[in-house]
């Protein structure tokens, strides 16, 4: 659990500072990427995070 939280976190992290960045690079509005977009985001990739960990801890 705690390393599953670790990989969330940092992907909250990560999407949090990357999407506006490059949303503003490509002349979009960098404000979208603080939205519902980066949520959405955030959440699956966190949820991928955790059942990748699941899976690999089930495998061993």
């Amino acid at each position: 659990m705690a390393l599953a939280i670790v990989v969330a976190g940092s992907v909250a992290v990560g999407v949090g500072l990357l999407f506006p960045w490059l949303l503003s690079r490509f002349g979009f509005d960098p404000a979208y990427g603080s939205g519902p977009v980066a949520t959405i985001i955030q959440d699956v990739l966190s949820l991928l995070a955790y059942f990748g960990i699941a899976l690999w801890l089930v495998g061993m």
